[in-house]
């Protein structure tokens, strides 16, 4: 199917549930992976998430190697025979072929469009034609009103889902919704059966020193934390919030517990859980914040259990841009639109080059989490001689295991 039809056919048709003809999504926004190559889809214009059984049969990479695509506008726009420009909503890995996949938006024949794409690291890109298999819909209720708007011109529908994330045989879907409590976190059980919990949530905001209800969940995770099943939520200008998972009962509203201040001013584009084997091969589990315009948080598990167990950030930071809470280190990670859990090895990212303004989709390995291709510096040149102690030790090390093809495998050179 061309790529042309295949984006018609994604507009035309679904299944639903029981085989009836559902909906098609007016909107392609947030996505995850479920179980059996499930690939929910958030449709926040429509209300909804549409869940895709994807074929199987995808074989697993040999070994970890990274992706470095350097102009993923022009691949997209090749694809689906785009005219305008590509807004991309969200990134996924599939969790055995480690493919990457997609939702955008752009215009085709001047009709704007949504689709999901598949992008594998030697640049082919599919158009997924999503009428083709076997699907499921899940209706939201109580969503925010269309006749209501941010700053004059942000729709609050299009915060109906801001994140997605599947654990223990359920979605969590944050957004906002009608009611006295706009921030809300619903807890759908998969396969859909009609039933869901809806819980209002509040939180301590320290940078503002006021509790807050609206503001909603800009990204999330499901976390164990000491054998307790915890979302980990983040939010606009930027409270960290723990939620132990039991309290989310339907039509409760719960208090989540601040455990961090990270700065104000910004927006928090992803978070996502992870571990990563260190040099002397030890597993350690990380959650990463990604941030639109501040560096990258990258907090131990170690850490936010501890932060989950104390009282939590209950007073005001002492000025504007202060911060508070659990110990994190920021992480060089600019121009990042949105960002996935890759592989053993690798975080995947797609990112605006800051001097060419393209769209790249590039790896980044874990526990470096920059590009050596990003830098001209001083240990580039052959007559650079590092100090004796143990972090340019450590930082030889590493830089010699990059350069070297005997280091590890899919290296991230450009």
């Amino acid at each position: 199917m061309s790529a042309r039809k295949s984006l018609s056919a994604v507009a035309a048709l679904a299944l639903s549930a029981g085989a009836a003809t559902a909906d098609m999504p007016q909107s392609f926004g947030i996505l995850e992976f479920g179980p059996d190559n499930t690939l929910f889809v958030a449709d926040s214009a429509g209300g909804a998430i549409h869940a895709y059984a994807l074929p199987g049969g995808g074989d697993a990479p040999e070994q970890d190697a990274a992706f470095n695509l350097l102009d993923v506008d022009q691949l997209v726009t090749e694809t689906l025979g785009a005219t305008g420009r590509v807004i991309y909503s969200d990134l996924v890995v599939h969790p055995v072929t480690r493919e990457a996949f997609v939702s955008a938006t752009t215009t085709v024949d001047g009709v704007e469009t949504g689709a999901v794409l598949a992008i594998s690291r030697d640049g082919t890109v599919r158009t997924l034609d999503l009428d083709a298999y076997p699907s499921s819909k899940f209706t939201l209720q109580d969503t925010a009103d269309a006749g209501v708007t941010f700053w004059r011109d942000i729709p609050a529908p299009s915060l109906t889902v801001t994140d997605l994330d599947y654990a223990n045989g359920e979605l969590f879907v944050s957004g906002v919704s009608t009611g006295e409590f706009a921030s809300t976190l619903r807890r759908v059980p998969f396969p859909f059966d009609g039933n869901a919990t809806s819980t209002s949530i509040e939180i301590y905001h320290a940078a503002h020193n006021q509790n807050e209800t609206r503001a909603p969940i800009r990204a999330m995770a499901v976390v164990d934390i000491d054998g307790t099943s915890t979302a980990v939520a983040a939010y606009t200008c930027t409270p960290l919030v723990t939620i132990p998972v039991g309290d989310l009962a339907d039509g409760a509203h719960v208090t989540g517990k601040t455990i961090a201040e990270l700065g104000y001013g910004n927006t928090p584009l992803d978070l996502i859980s992870f571990s990563a084997a260190n040099f002397q091969g030890q597993v350690s589990s990380y959650v990463l914040v990604v941030n639109r315009e501040m560096d990258a948080d990258l907090i131990t598990l170690e850490n936010l259990t501890a932060a989950a167990a104390g009282p939590g950030i209950t007073e005001p930071v002492p000025y504007l841009g202060a911060t508070s809470g659990v110990q994190t280190v920021p992480l060089p990670l600019s121009g990042v639109v949105h960002m996935a859990d890759q592989d053993g090895q690798f975080l995947l990212a797609l990112r605006r080059d800051l001097d060419t303004g393209a769209m790249e989709l590039v790896s980044f390995r874990k526990g470096s989490f920059f590009r050596l291709s990003d830098f001209i510096s001083e240990y580039n040149f052959p007559d650079y001689a590092y100090a004796d102690d143990e972090m340019s030790n450590g930082v030889r090390m590493f830089q010699n295991l990059l350069k070297s093809d005997e280091g590890f495998p899919g290296q991230i050179r450009q």
